[in-house]
């Protein structure tokens, strides 16, 4: 296993199966089915990453709830991104690591062209012009695509199925996050400010700490959830949004 601060972790597959305990067997039936993203090529030599091991993780959690491999490639998709359904069937403290550990990911041209689909390789200049890919050098030396958000990425494809330039929704992501950035501060102002009162606990670094991956989950559900509503809302109101535009009301 090769790690510093600027390589990734990366093992072979005997490496692998020791950190992950799954023999390579099962390793390699796992690709087969679509429940593994590809390796990368180091030499001629099967090379795999953090992502690999989380998903292997993901399965094993999985399958001790008792679910059937066909019913996890459903849940955790055949891209390595889990689902919204994870929470129900993990937990989120299990769901909220594998979201954030799959979030990112550095693709092989292969593995770019499955993920974008209809959209490679024309709109890859586009999708580096607007930050949801970056080139890089892996840690074979050899270049590679590196996604910052493969979630955030999927959704500007999807947008732009609809007509929507990836330049808006670049700039929909990044109006989100301030957004989302100051809601967040807000909310933990409030545990510490209501903490012993309105809210039971200590508000303590270490509390929020330990309870990190059931928030951050549970984060993820409510923010989709509302956004969604929102946006439906909004959508409805369409004609009301124009008016006040006209107004000078409402700024974009």
């Amino acid at each position: 296993m090769t790690t510093n601060n600027a390589i990734e972790a990366s093992f072979t597959i005997t490496e692998l199966e020791k950190v992950a305990e799954v023999p390579a067997r099962t390793i390699r039936y796992y690709q087969s089915e679509g429940l593994l993203p590809r390796p990368s090529r180091r030499g001629g030599q099967a090379v795999y990453g953090p992502q690999h091991l989380e998903r292997l993780r993901s399965i094993a959690a999985l399958q001790g709830r008792g679910l059937r491999l066909q019913t996890i490639k459903a849940v955790l998709g055949n891209t390595g991104e889990p689902t919204s359904e994870v929470v129900d069937l993990l937990g989120p403290s299990i769901a909220g690591a594998a979201w954030l550990a799959t979030s990112e990911r550095e693709l092989d041209e292969g593995e770019l062209a499955d993920l974008l689909g209809d959209a490679y390789p024309d709109r890859v200049a586009d999708l580096v012009s607007t930050g949801y890919l970056e080139r890089r050098q892996g840690a074979d030396g050899r270049k590679v695509w590196f996604a910052p958000s493969v979630p955030q990425l999927r959704g500007a494809l999807e947008m732009a199925a609809i007509g929507t330039d990836l330049e808006l929704s670049r700039w929909s992501a990044d109006e989100m996050r301030v957004v989302l950035r100051d809601l967040s501060e807000r909310l933990v102002a409030k545990w510490i400010t209501e903490a012993g009162k309105i809210y039971h606990g200590t508000a303590s670094r270490a509390e929020f700490e330990q309870n990190l991956e059931r928030i951050r989950a549970v984060a993820w559900q409510s923010a989709a959830h509302v956004m969604a509503e929102e946006i439906g809302s909004a959508v409805h109101r369409t004609d009301e949004i124009r008016e006040r535009l006209a107004a000078g009301d409402i700024t974009p």
